[in-house]
Parts: structure tokens; C-alpha cells; sequence
């Protein structure tokens, strides 16, 4: 199996995605994709691909948790090495890449047993405790924040990888040519947000007349939030999920969203101008320092999840529907702040990828 490549992901949209979208890379290459993941992940639902071999361990973190719970967590996760060493063994994988989250460390830790190159990659600003121990381990760390991991040779710049259907979406200096923000994506990331769904609606209706909503609202909502639209008499449309979002974000010019890594990557390659609310119980508080990023660049707008929400945002929205140049500056800010060919970078700096086609090339 020469051609076999492990690529570790689940839990969240933010380790899922980036990770998706290498393997797609991969497959067009034509090597062969096993995916280590867990039954209960995210990526059982994001996984379309039927060429991708999923394969499942045990999983579950250990701290913050119970005495018990860390107990259980800890003989887990010496299960889950045991079952990565076996999985390593069958498929005799070229090297192995991990995006974070609990499960990584665990196949990292096989991978340095069994002398398998690792490579890692770390989508949010702060690391989380399993790729600062990936980190240890691997053989080069992506990251897609400047300034993630202190500086070192095998530490590079990359951003998330994105669908490439991102790079088609109208420039800002397009987009904003207008004089009226006339379109508003609302969405808290892959799976809606309660708090946008009960608090943003009525801030919106002060402004009914002037814009165009689109609100992704997530599984088993819709009914509720389209209630609130209605009641405010609004021009909107409510969605639970889409797969499209580089078509929502080619259709929008202000985006009100959660702080994820994926989202932000996503603003920026499409030139977007953004109100960000940060997820107040992200670990780490990784999602304000993620907006921060983008906010020291004054490339987008934080407003916090507090007893001040709606007040603030009234007052953001108030500011921009009449400041188009605001917008506009804004747009073209973040376009500069990720690199827009995330996916090249990784897979250029993967050695074992270059030497295989150095060899059959030569």
C-alpha cells in the first residue's frame, strides 16, 4: 500500500473540513485515503466521498472532566494507541496528518512508535492541548494563525485549506461598488447557534426596509426562527444547512457569524466584511483571539455575547449601513490576511508526497 495516506480528524466542523478538503487534494493524485475518525464525529455526516476508507478508534478527553470521567478518559486513551498501532500495521500508511482534537495525539504517539512520519495541522490562533503534544511529535506543523507555535524550522504558515470553488467569488473591489449594504449571511457556524437564532432577528427588524437575510439557523430550528421573521415582517430566507456556502458568501456583503477558524479562513478568501460574536465557552477562549486576528487588522467587527448583544449590534449596524467605504476596507483587509492556496502549501511541504513524485519522475 505505497500509496496509502492516514488523515485523522473529528469532532468539530474545524478539524473536519480543513481535513476533507486535503483528502479530496489527495485522491485527484490518486493515492488512497484512510480516515481515522470516531463513531459519534461530525465527519460521519461530511464524509460524501465513498473513496475514503473510514476507520474508527475510541476517543474522549480528559481534562476538565471528573476523577472518574479522567479514569475512563485515560484507559480510552491507551485503548485508542493500542487500536492506532493496529490500524498503522494494516495499513502500512506513506505518512500520517492530523488536525487536531483528542483523537490525533493518540495516533501521533502510534506514529512515533512504528517510525511513521506525522504532520500536523492547527486551525485556531491558540493550540489545543493535543496538537501542542502533535506538535512535539510531528514531522512539520501547519499553522493556519501567524505566530501559533514559537518559530521553527518545521513550523509553516499555511491557513485552512478551502474548497476551490472559494477562489470564484466576486473581488470586493467589485462587490462594493455599490452604495447600499443591501444582503446579511447570519450563521454560528456549521451547526446554527441558538443565540443568533433567538437575539438577532428582532435587532434586524429595526432595519426591515434595507436589508436581505439569509440565516442559517441549523437542524430542527427553522420553524422558530421563521416565526420570528415573520412576526417582524422581514425580507428573509432561513436555512437549516448548506453545502454551498461559497455561493452564500458570493451573495452576501455583510456576514454576522460565530469566531471558528473555517469561518474566518472562509471570510477572507472571499473578501467579506464581518460582524464576529465569539463563542463565550470555546476552549481557551480560542474563537475571541481568532476575531481578535482579524480586528487588530481592522478587517472586521467583534461585538461580545453579553447583556449588551442586541444594543451593540444595533449601534454596529447603524454605523455601517451608511459607511459603505467602511465595508469596502474592511473586504480588502482580511483578503490579505490567510494565504489563498492553503492546500499547495501543505501538500508542497509534505517530503515524503515530493519525493514520491521526484521518483517517478526522474
Amino acid at each position: 500500500m505505497k500509496n496509502n495516506i492516514l488523515i485523522v480528524a473529528s469532532g468539530t466542523g474545524g478539524h473536519v473540513i480543513p481535513a476533507l478538503n486535503i483528502a479530496d487534494k489527495l485522491i485527484n493524485k490518486k493515492y488512497k485515503i484512510t480516515w481515522i475518525g470516531t463513531k459519534n464525529g461530525i465527519e460521519n455526516k461530511l464524509i460524501q466521498n465513498k473513496s475514503i476508507n473510514l476507520k474508527y478508534i475510541s476517543s474522549s478527553g480528559i481534562r476538565g472532566k471528573s476523577i472518574l470521567n479522567k479514569i475512563k478518559g485515560t484507559i480510552n486513551f491507551i485503548k485508542s494507541i493500542i487500536q492506532s498501532l493496529i490500524l498503522i500495521i494494516q495499513e502500512k500508511p506513506v505518512f500520517i496528518i492530523g488536525f487536531g482534537g483528542y483523537i490525533t495525539t493518540a495516533v501521533s504517539i502510534a506514529s512515533f512508535i512504528m517510525r511513521i512520519s506525522v504532520y500536523a495541522h492547527e486551525s485556531n490562533s491558540i493550540p489545543g492541548t493535543a496538537n501542542k503534544i502533535n506538535h512535539l511529535i510531528s514531522k512539520k506543523t501547519f499553522e493556519t494563525f501567524p505566530n501559533t507555535f514559537s518559530k521553527s524550522s518545521k513550523v509553516i504558515l499555511t491557513g485552512n485549506p478551502l474548497k476551490d470553488n472559494f477562489k470564484n467569488i466576486t473581488h470586493p473591489n467589485s462587490k462594493y461598488q455599490k452604495k447600499d449594504v443591501n444582503n446579511i449571511l447570519i450563521f454560528g457556524g456549521s451547526q446554527g447557534a441558538r443565540y443568533f437564532n433567538k437575539n438577532i432577528p428582532a435587532c434586524l427588524s429595526k432595519f426591515k426596509d434595507k436589508f436581505k437575510i439569509k440565516h442559517i439557523c441549523g437542524s430542527n430550528n427553522k420553524e422558530s426562527v421563521v416565526d420570528l421573521y415573520e412576526k417582524y415582517h422581514m425580507d428573509f430566507n432561513v436555512i437549516e444547512f448548506s453545502y454551498e456556502m461559497d455561493v452564500l458568501y458570493n451573495w452576501a456583503d455583510l456576514i454576522i457569524s460565530r469566531a471558528g477558524s473555517m469561518t474566518l479562513s472562509e471570510i477572507a478568501i472571499s473578501g467579506r466584511a464581518s460582524i464576529l460574536v465569539p463563542y463565550i465557552y470555546a476552549t481557551d477562549n480560542h474563537q475571541y483571539l481568532n476575531a481578535k486576528y482579524l480586528s487588530d487588522s481592522k478587517a472586521a467587527f467583534i461585538i461580545e455575547e453579553n447583556d449588551k448583544f442586541s444594543d451593540n449590534l444595533l449601534d454596529k449596524l447603524s454605523d455601517i449601513s451608511c459607511n459603505h467605504n467602511m465595508l469596502r476596507s474592511m473586504a480588502i483587509n482580511v483578503k490579505s490576511l490567510f494565504p489563498n492556496n492553503s492546500s499547495d502549501i501543505i501538500l508542497e511541504n509534505i517530503s515524503e508526497l515530493n519525493e514520491k513524485y521526484n521518483n517517478t519522475t526522474s
